[in-house]
Parts: C-alpha cells; sequence; structure tokens
C-alpha cells in the first residue's frame, strides 16, 4: 500500500510538472476528449490563435461579406484588455506596412459601404490641362475643386450628398524618368437624384471623365482594389469622403482554434467549403490567404460572402 502511495503521488507530480494546474486531473482529461493531446499542448504552449471578424454590414446575420483573420498572439495579448485587444485587431487591418495591407482595408471598406447599384469612377487629365509630374498638391486640389462642384450642383437639385473613396495616382520619378500620369479612381455612391452625367460633369474643364456602375460581385471588389494598387513603381495614395462606416470587429475570441488547428487548416482545409460552411453558419467560402509573417508565425485570412438561400416558394413552385 505505501508503496502504491508513493507511485501515485509522484505520477500526480509528473502530471503537474507537465500541464498546468488549470488542465490537470478531470479538466486535464476533459480538454484531451474535445481537443486531443496535441492541441492542447498548443494552448498550453505561451501561444493562442486569436479569431477577429470584419463584417462588412450592420450585423453577423445580415452583412453580404465578412473576413475572419486567425493570428497567433502570445499569453500576454490574450490577457490584455479590451481596449488592447481592439487596437491589435485594427493594426491588422489598417496599418499598410505593405501594400497587400492597404489594399485589403481599401477593400474592407468598400464591401461595408458600397453596392452594385453604384459608380465607378475614372478622372484623368488632357495634355493642356495635365498638372507638373512632381505637383501632386494640385493634383489632390483638382479633385476637391470637383467634388465642391459636384456638391454644388446636389445642392441646387435638392439631392443628398453622395459618399465616396478616391485613389490618387501620381506621377513618380524612377530610375531618372517619369513613370506613370496623374489620374484619379474613385467609387461613389449613386444617391437618389444623381446621374452619371453630373458625376461626369463635375470634372470638366480637366480632360476626361469616365463614370460607369460599379460591378459588385464577390471577385469583383477585391479585383478593383488590387488594380488600383497595382502599380508599385508609382506613388499613390487613398482618401475618403466623411461618414464612411468602417468593418465592424466583434470581441475577438482566442478560443476558436488551436495553433495544431491552424496549421492542419492551412495545409489541408484551405478550399474545403463544407468545413467553412459548418464553422460559420448562413456563408459561403470565397478563398482563404494563409500567410506567414517577419516572425514566422501563421496568419490566415479567410473571405466569405452570404450564402444564397434559393428559390422562394410560391404557389406555381411548391411541390
Amino acid at each position: 500500500l505505501a508503496g502504491s502511495r508513493i507511485v501515485g503521488n509522484a505520477a500526480r507530480c509528473c502530471s503537474s510538472a507537465s500541464f498546468p494546474s488549470r488542465v490537470c486531473g478531470s479538466r486535464f482529461r476533459k480538454f484531451h476528449d474535445v481537443y486531443g493531446k496535441e492541441d492542447v499542448e498548443s494552448m498550453t504552449a505561451g501561444f493562442r490563435v486569436r479569431e477577429q471578424k470584419f463584417i462588412c454590414g450592420k450585423d453577423y446575420a445580415t452583412a453580404d461579406t465578412m473576413q475572419v483573420d486567425f493570428f497567433e498572439i502570445t499569453e500576454q495579448q490574450h490577457k490584455a484588455s479590451t481596449r488592447k485587444k481592439k487596437e491589435l485587431a485594427s493594426s491588422i487591418a489598417k496599418e499598410a506596412y505593405n501594400l497587400r495591407k492597404s489594399g485589403r482595408y481599401l477593400e474592407l471598406l468598400v464591401q461595408r459601404n458600397f453596392h452594385k447599384s453604384d459608380y465607378s469612377v475614372t478622372y484623368t487629365y488632357d495634355d493642356e490641362h495635365r498638372p507638373d509630374p512632381a505637383d501632386t498638391k494640385r493634383v489632390d486640389k483638382d479633385f476637391s475643386a470637383a467634388m465642391k462642384k459636384l456638391y454644388r450642383m446636389c445642392d441646387k437639385k435638392g439631392i443628398r450628398h453622395p459618399k465616396w473613396i478616391v485613389v490618387h495616382e501620381y506621377s513618380t520619378y524612377v530610375d531618372g524618368v517619369w513613370v506613370g500620369k496623374h489620374h484619379h479612381h474613385v467609387i461613389m455612391q449613386r444617391v437618389y437624384g444623381l446621374t452619371r452625367e453630373m458625376v461626369e460633369e463635375a470634372w470638366s474643364g480637366r480632360g476626361m471623365a469616365r463614370c460607369e456602375p460599379l460591378h459588385f460581385d464577390h471577385g469583383y471588389i477585391t479585383s478593383l482594389a488590387k488594380y488600383i494598387m497595382k502599380n508599385v513603381r508609382c506613388k499613390r495614395h487613398w482618401r475618403q469622403s466623411r461618414g464612411l462606416k468602417p468593418p465592424r470587429m466583434p470581441r475577438p475570441n482566442d478560443g476558436k482554434m488551436s495553433r495544431t488547428k491552424l496549421k492542419d487548416v492551412c495545409e489541408n482545409r484551405l478550399e474545403d467549403r463544407a468545413f467553412w460552411e459548418k464553422m460559420y453558419p448562413g456563408y459561403t467560402l470565397h478563398y482563404c490567404e494563409p500567410i506567414i509573417t517577419g516572425n514566422n508565425t501563421r496568419h490566415l485570412i479567410v473571405r466569405l460572402y452570404r450564402k444564397e438561400t434559393g428559390m422562394q416558394q410560391n404557389r406555381r413552385n411548391r411541390p
């Protein structure tokens, strides 16, 4: 009996040394049954996986599109305040530490605020009115003047001011030559009463204006954002009108997925539509984008869109 007590005590000491007290005994068995031994070890290794949603709509139940980030965080970041967690999530979407990040937040803004009935506008200069290649301030002022003219036209007809996002693309001095020409890409709301002729007339006297309907399908907005940010040799920046709503960012979830599970997803489930539809009911997969960050950690971006419910039944198509 004495020997069995010694062996039992030694086993308990070994289990306590291998895993923290919060997952020992019955709690460890519960974690082991649900997640598996490898997942429990990854959860207790000092790193976690955070899930952060970016909902491009009013809420989860009604939004047309949503993006979800999975990325590794430290235990200190897990225990941070709610404000610090939101700052970390915001930095992931907003900080333009490379071209992909800047274009992605532009994509989120467009999906949150614009629809298929809105306008895609391009303003270019003719030879007589094109600013000097180095005069970027005048390029910005020309667009601001065009928007003020459009607002005056709207005020005369009692039309609400449209909201917009513009990307200014400048001529850039590269290897002793000027590359590209100044022009503007605009996405603009089609408010009631606003016509394409009014949008094009606002740019009159400077060059050519082209206003077209915004083809808002699941892949077009991503492609448009990539096209707008296409030429890395040309300097550019984008700005927005007042009143645009940022993507909604619910409170992050640090228990949705373990590091082992994230690795398995990145290797085997990037195109598994049924897997993502089960994880996020009401949505279906557009595509996944796995990234290895500078500190050699995994970052997965999942793009989802609202799943079509199918034809509504009526008297004619009822069985």
